[in-house]
């Protein structure tokens, strides 16, 4: 569950970028409508099918198990690679700004020479550190599992219903006090209990696997 939570934050990409022309409200609602329609239809939609036409030990990479023309599957593997390489781009951000602001001249454009250059070169070699990270620890999903268990969670379902009713107070009628209060609640449960299933799970991994190994 928390590694479905992880996938689905991608909406927040179209979200952002409906902030950039106005209304800004009306646009993030039509966002997140999409996502969470279409966005979600694509996704469950391709896994449905990979279990249909699989079955249960289907790979966790749905690639490995197609076969067709080379130039397919060079197609599909470099569409993973990019997806892999946007969506890092976009839980980054932070760090990025960070850096840039570390390594950058500030006094220079953005599209400055020099700039460009350390911009370049600083993001290809945090992008290398990510992927030797990943390489080192071939269960690397099971982290995926726990930081979106403990993070993902509680920012997605437990605070916003917290802010509602700090908000609404005593204005928020009953019923969607008791609604929040059970969002709140089963959500803080599910994330007790789903962070306690991927410390376990990366346990026994550790057990089972080593550095570099090809699964």
């Amino acid at each position: 569950m928390a590694a479905i939570l992880v996938c689905n934050t991608s909406g927040i990409l179209p979200e952002i970028q409906s902030t950039v022309r106005k209304p800004v409200a009306a646009n993030m609602r039509k966002a997140l409508v999409m996502q969470y329609t279409i966005g979600l239809a694509i996704y469950y939609g391709i896994s449905v099918a990979g279990y249909w036409a699989y079955g249960a030990s289907v790979s966790e990479y749905l690639p490995e198990e197609l076969s067709g023309p080379t130039w397919a599957k060079v197609l599909i593997n470099s569409t993973a690679f990019l997806q892999s390489i946007m969506s890092q781009h976009m839980f980054v951000a932070p760090i990025h700004e960070a850096l840039d602001t570390k390594f950058q001249r500030l006094n220079e454009g953005m599209f400055s020479k020099y700039n460009l250059i350390c911009r370049f070169f600083v993001r290809s070699i945090f992008f290398g550190l990510n992927i030797l990270v990943t390489a080192l620890f071939p269960f690397m999903g099971d982290f995926v599992n726990l930081f979106g268990s403990f993070t993902l969670f509680p920012l997605t379902f437990v605070f916003p219903s917290m802010i509602f009713l700090k908000i609404k107070g005593n204005a928020a009628r009953t019923e969607q006090k008791l609604w929040h209060m059970a969002i709140i609640v089963f959500s803080s449960l599910m994330s007790i209990i789903t962070t306690a299933a991927a410390v376990r799970l990366i346990i026994s991994n550790t057990k089972m696997y080593h550095f570099f190994a090809d699964t």
